[in-house]
């Protein structure tokens, strides 16, 4: 059996070995280096997207690819201006034409399908149709922002924060207006790849547990219900103790959180609610730690009952092969 098809299975709840999977953020310096195609060209032009996205296919042997890099096409669409980053530092939203101080009324925006023929959203749909035909042996992932972050990125961070407890309904507003174009971006994704991957704002670090049903949980659910030609996984960085029963009851296929703080708690509270993707912590593990470290990260997951073993959140660009290359090869060590 091939590992895509491991990968299938384990996202149906039918595997039986864990397998090694990348879905979140893969570009590394190394993989920039080996292939010649170095941020932030790679993510902005999609041929050079792709042959960045297939390096961990081809340097280590993952059956896995994941477009994009980064998380801030819908916003710099719909009118926010990004800096480029460079190859360490992926792309970041630094102005925004909604962001003038005070908390706006959200304005009409372009038609839904403009959107969807506009700027790096439809290179992203592109990319992903062509990895589809081209390499239809890997599985691919491809990954987007909720309603809620891209609200965040027009209105300024701070501001919605505010929002949400000063002017909520509209606050909301923004997300209903955002809504429409993430339900049908996730439709197009999901049309050209085997999962999409939805990074949520459950997250406690930046929205209060009190407010995730108001401003998570009343829109993901409808989100998640566009992706209907591939599995779906939601994903949220930073703590999450006190929603992780309802970020695993939205409905996607799989969660991936981050779980290494507490890997049997994390799987005991919810594993039988959602497939985990479990959680190999990036920065201890995957940049400081050594190959073995990694060996021994991934067994302990596998061990606990994980589905599928990945890397807990993205990849930092300064990752080292030797420790990538542990993960893909876990099993035979």
């Amino acid at each position: 059996m091939d590992v895509k098809q491991e990968i299938i299975d384990a996202m149906k709840g039918s595997g039986s070995t864990a397998p090694p999977a990348i879905f979140t953020q893969t570009g590394t310096v190394g993989m920039m280096e080996a292939c010649g195609c170095p941020w932030p060209d790679s993510i902005f032009n999609r041929d050079k997207l792709i042959k960045l996205a297939l390096q961990p296919h081809e340097l280590f042997g993952f059956s896995t690819i994941r477009i994009p890099f980064d998380i801030t096409a819908e916003a710099t669409v719909l009118g926010c201006e990004t800096d480029r980053g460079n190859s360490c530092r992926q792309p970041a939203v630094i102005k925004s034409p909604f962001d003038t101080g005070e908390f706006p009324e959200p304005p009409e925006f372009m038609p839904v399908d403009e959107f969807l023929a506009s700027g790096r959203v439809a290179m992203h749909i592109e990319a992903a149709q062509k990895i589809s035909e081209e390499h239809p042996d890997l599985f691919l992932t491809s990954a987007m922002i909720g309603p809620m972050s891209v609200a965040s990125y027009l209105t300024g961070m701070e501001n919605y924060m505010m929002a949400m407890f000063m002017t909520p309904d509209t606050a909301k507003a923004w997300i209903e207006r955002m809504l429409p174009y993430q339900c049908a971006y996730a439709k197009a994704l999901s049309e050209a790849s085997d999962n999409v991957f939805i990074i949520t704002e459950g997250s406690e670090d930046i929205n209060p547990p009190e407010l995730f049903d108001e401003f998570v949980g009343a829109y993901e659910p409808t989100l998640l219900s566009y992706v209907k030609d591939s599995f779906s996984t939601v994903h949220t960085c930073g703590t999450t103790d006190h929603v992780l029963e309802k970020l695993a009851s939205l409905g996607s296929t799989a969660l991936s959180v981050e779980a290494s703080r507490d890997p049997q708690g994390v799987f005991d509270r919810v594993s039988s609610k959602v497939k985990l993707i479990g959680g190999v912590d990036p920065l201890k593990v995957l940049l400081q730690g050594t190959p073995e470290d990694v060996v021994r990260s991934a067994k302990m997951f596998a061990g606990i009952g994980y589905p599928v073993i990945a890397p807990e959140c993205g990849v930092p660009p300064q990752t080292p092969n030797d420790c990538l290359m542990a993960l893909a090869k876990y099993r035979e060590a």
